[in-house]
């Protein structure tokens, strides 16, 4: 959970847009060049993303085609959820339940941000925990050293949490 400003919200469901676009891009593509043959298409899906979406940062595009590497190309793939795209499907919810159900299910197709390090940039570049003024706070790199501060309002639930554990280790990198 997160504490984030308006505008800023703004901003972030933009770049998770633009991301699950990619990804789809990115899988429908994967789909294609698999029936083609072509045994390294990273490159080419790549060079397609950038064109698609010049304002991305570049590795939310390498994000996004090893999101679509993840899903099999050879079964049919649902983005935003098998379960909730069925239930639409069945036209058995009128008015505002289905709306909500709609809502719910555009959500999930379109609300995704992937960002993945790597050991060689010490981490992840795109997204970062920072501590401001003792608060916890998620940096999320929108692009051009453009960057949101998300405050972190997630609190362990028991003893057992991972959470702990998490801040415990992120504390002492520190």
């Amino acid at each position: 959970m997160a504490k984030i400003k308006k505008e800023d919200k703004e901003k972030l469901i933009q770049l998770m847009r633009k991301q699950s676009s990619a990804i789809r891009t990115a899988y429908n593509m994967l789909k294609e060049l698999e029936k083609e043959k072509i045994r390294n298409p990273h490159a080419q899906i790549y060079h397609r993303l950038r064109q698609l979406f010049p304002e991305l940062p570049t590795k939310y595009i390498d994000s996004a085609i090893y999101k679509a590497k993840q899903y099999t190309t050879y079964k049919p793939v649902v983005f935003g959820g098998k379960r909730l795209f069925e239930k639409l499907c069945k036209n058995h919810l009128t008015g505002k339940a289905r709306e909500k159900l709609k809502k719910q299910w555009r959500e999930l197709r379109k609300g995704t941000l992937i960002s993945i390090g790597s050991k060689s940039d010490k981490g992840n570049r795109l997204t970062r925990f920072e501590d401001l003024n003792g608060q916890l706070h998620l940096r999320i790199t929108t692009g051009n050293r453009e960057f949101i501060y998300a405050k972190v309002l997630r609190e362990p639930s028991n003893n057992k949490d991972m959470w702990i554990a998490f801040m415990a280790m992120l504390l002492e990198s520190w």
